[in-house]
Formats: C-alpha cells, sequence, structure tokens
C-alpha cells in the first residue's frame, strides 16, 4: 500500500508510530495491572473484586482520553520539531499526529477492555476485534487515503483518519461485548462500590509497568530521533525495517499475554508450580513460531523489502536492516514472553527496574554516543537496539528461572469470596 507514497510521507507515517507507541505507552499501565490482576480473581473466583478494579482502570481510560484530546492542539509540531525533523516531514507530521491521537482517545478503553477479556481467558473475542480492527484500518486507509469507493482523496491525512474511524468502531464493538455479553456471566452492568485500598493498588501496578513501557519507548524515541537526523532515505528504510520487526512482536506479544494470563489464574488457584510450567511451555511454543518467521525474513529480505517502497535507496538500504532483525526476532520473542510471565505472577517491580536501567543506562547513552558523536548512523543505532534486546531477553529470562515460585501469591484478597461473583 505504500509503494506510491514518497520517502517523506513514509518516514511521516514511521515517526508518527514511534511518538504513538510513547503515548500508548503512557498510558499502557492500566491494561497490564487489568490483565494479571483480573486473571487473578478470575483463578480465585472473586470477579466482583475484578470488575471493580475495572471500573477503576475505566474512569481512568476516560480521564486519560481527556489529556488526549487537550495535548492534541499542543504537542505535534513541538515534538516533531524536537526530534529534529524537517521542513516537509513537519508540514505533513503536524496535522498526521494530531489526528492520530484522536484515534489513541478510543485505544486507551479498546486495551482496557482486551485485558479484561483476556484475564477471563476469552482470548478469541478480543483476537476477533482486533482482527476486524485491522480489516478496517486497510479499507479505510484505502479508501481515504487513495480516493476509492466515492471518497475524497486525502493523502496521508485521510490514512489518520482511517486511524479514528477503526478505533472508534472498535470502542464501539467493545461496548458491546462488555456491558452486554460479558453481563450475563460476570455482571459487569452492576456497580461494585470502589475501595480506595482497590485504587492504590490499581495505581501503583499501573504506574509500575507504564513505567515499564515508557522506559521503552523513550528508548525507541530517542533512537528514532538520532535516525531522523540522517535524512529521508534513512528514516523510511528504518521504518520499513522496524514495521516488518513488528509482525514479529505481534506474536510474541500473543505468547506473552497468553502467559500472563494463565500464571495469573493458576495462581489464583494458588497452584504457582503449575503456573511456573505453564509459563515455560508458551516461551517454547513462542520460539518454535519465531524460529519459521525469522528464517523467511531473512532469506526473503529483498522482496519484503520491495513491497514498501519503489525506491532502490530506500529498499536496499532496508535489506541488511531486515537482515539483523530476523536474527534478534528470537531474543525479542524470548524476552517478551518472559515479562508476560513475571507479569502474569506479579513481578512488576523487577520489570520497572530493568526496563529503567537498560534504557537510560545502556541503551539511550550508546545510540547518542554511536550515532552524534562517533557518526556510526544507523549501524550504530541498531547495535545500541540489539543490544538492549538481547539483554533484556537474558535479565528475564534469568529471573523467571531464579524467581521463589513457591512464595507466590495472588493479590486478589480484599472481597470476601462470599460476597464475589462466582465463574
Amino acid at each position: 500500500m505504500w509503494e506510491s507514497w514518497e520517502p517523506p510521507a513514509i518516514a511521516v507515517v514511521g515517526i508518527s508510530n514511534i511518538l504513538m507507541y510513547n503515548l500508548w505507552a503512557l498510558f499502557s499501565g492500566n491494561q497490564g495491572a487489568i490483565n494479571y490482576l483480573v486473571a487473578q480473581n478470575h483463578g480465585s473466583k472473586n470477579m466482583k473484586l475484578g470488575n471493580q478494579r475495572m471500573q477503576i482502570a475505566l474512569i481512568g481510560s476516560a480521564l486519560q482520553s481527556i489529556l488526549l484530546l487537550g495535548a492534541s492542539f499542543v504537542i505535534p509540531h513541538f515534538i516533531l520539531e524536537v526530534m529534529g525533523s524537517n521542513a516537509s516531514i513537519l508540514k505533513l507530521g503536524t496535522p498526521y499526529v494530531q489526528v492520530r491521537m484522536y484515534a489513541m482517545m478510543f485505544t486507551v478503553f479498546n486495551i482496557v477492555f482486551y485485558g479484561y477479556m483476556r484475564a477471563t481467558g476469552d482470548t478469541r473475542t478480543p483476537m476477533n476485534i482486533s482482527l476486524i480492527n485491522s480489516v478496517l484500518v486497510v479499507i479505510l486507509t484505502y479508501a481515504f487515503a487513495y480516493g476509492k469507493f466515492g471518497f475524497p482523496n486525502l493523502g496521508l491525512q485521510g490514512a489518520a483518519w482511517s486511524m479514528v474511524a477503526a478505533e472508534g468502531i472498535t470502542f464501539l464493538l467493545n461496548i458491546l461485548v462488555y456491558f452486554r455479553f460479558l453481563n450475563e456471566k460476570y455482571f459487569t452492568l452492576t456497580w461494585v462500590p470502589i475501595e480506595a485500598q482497590q485504587v492504590r493498588l490499581l495505581l501503583l501496578e499501573s504506574s509500575k509497568l507504564g513505567i515499564t513501557e515508557l522506559s521503552n519507548s523513550i528508548g525507541m524515541l530517542v533512537f528514532t530521533s538520532c535516525i531522523t537526523r540522517l535524512g529521508t532515505v534513512a528514516i523510511a528504510a528504518n521504518e520499513i525495517a522496524l514495521n516488518i520487526l513488528s509482525f514479529g512482536f505481534m506474536p510474541s506479544n500473543g505468547f506473552g499475554a497468553a502467559s500472563t494470563v494463565g500464571i495469573g489464574q493458576e495462581i489464583g488457584k494458588e497452584r504457582p508450580l503449575e503456573a511456573r510450567r505453564f509459563g515455560l511451555v508458551t516461551v517454547y511454543l513462542g520460539l518454535a513460531f519465531m524460529s519459521v518467521f525469522s528464517i523467511f525474513l531473512f532469506l526473503f529480505a529483498l522482496p519484503v523489502a520491495k513491497m514498501y517502497t519503489a525506491e532502490a535507496a530506500v529498499y536496499l538500504t532496508a535489506v541488511s536492516l531486515i537482515h539483523l532483525a530476523s536474527f534478534i526476532q528470537l531474543f525479542s520473542g524470548a524476552g517478551i514472553i518472559f515479562a508476560g510471565g513475571l507479569r502474569g505472577v506479579g513481578d512488576t517491580t523487577f520489570l520497572s527496574r530493568i526496563s529503567l536501567s537498560f534504557n537510560w543506562l545502556l541503551f539511550i547513552p550508546c545510540t547518542i554516543l554511536l550515532t552524534q558523536v562517533y557518526h556510526l548512523g544507523q549501524t550504530g543505532a541498531w547495535t545500541a537496539y540489539c543490544s538492549l534486546i538481547v539483554l533484556t531477553c537474558l535479565a528475564n529470562c534469568w529471573r523467571y528461572r531464579s524467581f521463589n515460585w513457591t512464595a507466590a501469591k495472588s493479590k486478589s484478597v480484599a472481597i470476601p469470596k462470599s460476597r464475589s461473583v462466582n465463574v
């Protein structure tokens, strides 16, 4: 779909994706906390507590959405300028980022709904809704950006509005599922009085998980900023490589989410050793899948790169990055899945500390040093990025294997089970 776009447009999408990832990371703690806390509630058959936590998360999402609306009129031009974008990227990117922030207002709700559904063991419904979202993005982008089906040709801005429409429709679908279909089983329409200790717990866990993701996203923001200063071709090639790498992240995130939910439910059932075994099996399955994907990427790097652009300078630069991406897929996958397992058991403090230290003490300084001081360009930036991925994988693996699983307990003790909703 991008092959008819100029490198500046591809660059805008790449930079904007990093910005959106930072915004998502800033507000993602809600989803992560709901995912593992409600999974533990489900395992201990205390869904009344899970629903109370979900109510708190939805109120938090509403506040986040209001904040995003206000920020959409201030942040876009400023942040693009700070990142060193040239005049063409500033002109194209400012309105594009603003509209993408409107889409994020729905996203902060959607990810919380997904977290709740997955926590109850229903992975099919959020998967189906996500697929509908993806199809909508493709169809609406084709219609809005290229003027098809009677719509005006809005170009890059049309692609942004397609995200708003897709996320808005997805939000309505989630509302329907949560308040109608899930109400039959978990009484989601019933208001549960909110307790101060649950607000504190959700804020604490959301903060730690948000810090984890935000540290990662700020690292990627610095990474992208350094590459932005290398020129449009470098930005476009980097975006292609990261976009392809994201296809590897998606199954890894899926296996990581499965590990979080499965381990959380086993912890809720007071079966910590079963939880540990579940996580290890998930890692093995995830790595088997990622191996096939990595081999495919390595063998077909050139034709894959050509699918994104017809610019020879861009796709030839992207090929070497795709080869590198294929190599680090296994490390990134294993690190993500082990992190999912640690979230399931509630070891969020370790994840936040590792993310903070590795990003701020290693990744960010090394990226700046290698690109701005030693002028190693993309080679230096990707060397720092690969180092981060490998070290994070090793740290998460070590923590998972050395964790005291026999002492693992659920954080679900608040509302007595006699008052809970049975599942």
